[in-house]
């Protein structure tokens, strides 16, 4: 489960393109943030996706991608063209067919190979109709779905919904959101497997597992929040909002009606990873992200491209271990040994400071490159040593009792 949504340019007050998500998975599932450079190719190499391999392009873009830890693919990411990309498993009526290309792989691929966002939407369609989408997404059980995708850039924001190889494509028009169900319905300016002014989310959604998602639910929260006067800040509040039923009791029950999303009893998916980026057409672009799982309790941390401080890494392996360490911080507060209240406003207070750097940086006509650094290390040093406080080294002694501690004591049986 997931939630992606944006205020493309000209829908917002501050002339950029907002964009963020939430990465819904198994808790046990490492998310990582990776850096890929730019790399020439040469003539006829090829390149081995999750499950399948496939023809290289002969140049590749520089990308920072959030991903898990064992697949090829990425579930959101933003490349040096400022192209950013998020998807959604959604759940529809096509018949599955073997593996081919999973969605996170279709998205790293048009990451790597477009430098728009209307480029990056072509791409996809384009390995879509030749490769196909398929094979188990599923970390610790087996999981199938097809792909929603919101595609952004500086000035335009694509949705595009696929079911197998058919698909819809929508520009839009203000506000957007997207969450784990198809939304397209005869507005579609581009498509395949679907007439033109037919109903695409009709004719393929699947109807159980899109109700039992709430992907409804989800994305009616978000859209009702999202607004032209909104900032960066006010995304991070959107990432990490709970239903108003499970609001102040989130670590002590599971809910899949919140997008900041906690596993628990019989809730299987988890926020693993979260991002905000700010795309601008004529200065750098931010990245605001997590490298950790339940957003409510995690910074935000300033990246740019060139940073060389965490989140990002450019080994999969470390970026593992940044990832489990905050993870055993959340069992923390699952345990009782954290006050998440008190972890809050130090991680409030820290973003505020960061977001007023930010700002003054990207306020200059030409950004200082060396002040983005700067900021980018010094704000992932002040939230490493907020992590090494608020640290407790008996995690997993969960004594709870009922579904949701049991849920719980499995996981961090695997998890340690």
């Amino acid at each position: 489960m997931c939630d992606t949504f944006s205020l493309p340019f000209g829908y917002n007050e501050d002339n950029v393109t907002y964009f963020a998500k939430n990465s819904d998975r198994s808790p046990n599932e490492p998310h990582v943030v990776i850096h890929v450079p730019r790399k020439n190719h040469p003539q006829g190499s090829t390149v081995s996706c999750t499950y399948i391999t496939i023809p290289q392009a002969e140049n590749t873009h520089e990308a920072i991608l959030l991903k898990p830890s064992w697949m090829w693919g990425a579930e959101m990411g933003v490349n040096d063209a400022q192209v950013a990309i998020g998807n959604e498993a959604v759940f529809t009526r096509t018949k599955r067919g073997g593996p081919a290309l999973t969605g996170m792989d279709l998205l790293r691929l048009a990451l790597e190979r477009a430098d728009t966002a209307q480029a990056a939407v072509e791409t996809m369609i384009t390995l879509l109709e030749t490769h196909g989408q398929g094979g188990n997404c599923g970390f610790d059980h087996p999981f199938f779905y097809d792909n929603s995708f919101m595609v952004a850039d500086p000035k335009e924001v694509y949705i595009m919904e696929t079911s197998g190889k058919n698909y819809a494509v929508v520009r839009a028009q203000g506000q957007c959101a997207i969450s784990n169900r198809l939304t397209i319905t005869t507005e579609h300016q581009h498509r395949s497997g679907i007439e033109e002014r037919a109903d695409f989310s009709k004719r393929y959604t699947e109807p159980v597992y899109s109700f039992f998602s709430a992907a409804r639910e989800r994305r009616q929260q978000v859209m009702d929040r999202l607004s032209p006067s909104l900032k960066t800040a006010d995304l991070f509040g959107i990432l990490r909002s709970h239903e108003q039923n499970v609001n102040g009791r989130e670590f002590t029950r599971g809910s899949v009606k919140s997008v900041c999303m906690h596993g628990g009893g019989l809730i299987g998916d988890h926020t693993t990873g979260s991002l905000v980026a700010v795309l601008r057409q004529n200065k750098p672009p931010t990245l605001w992200c997590t490298g950790a799982s339940t957003p409510c309790i995690s910074a935000f941390k300033p990246v740019f491209f060139g940073s060389d401080a965490p989140p990002v890494f450019t080994s999969p392996e470390q970026s593992k271990d940044y990832w489990l360490q905050r993870e055993r911080l959340n069992r923390a507060a699952i345990a009782g040994f954290v006050n998440p209240a008190v972890l809050r406003e130090r991680i409030k207070t820290l973003e505020a400071n960061w977001l007023i750097r930010e700002q003054t940086i990207m306020n200059d006509d030409v950004p200082n490159a060396n002040g983005m650094q700067t900021l980018s290390r010094e704000a992932s040093t002040q939230e490493q040593a907020l992590v090494d406080k608020f640290s407790a080294p008996n995690w997993n002694n969960l004594t709870g009792r009922g579904s949701y501690g049991k849920y719980w004591r499995k996981k961090n049986a695997v998890l340690g």
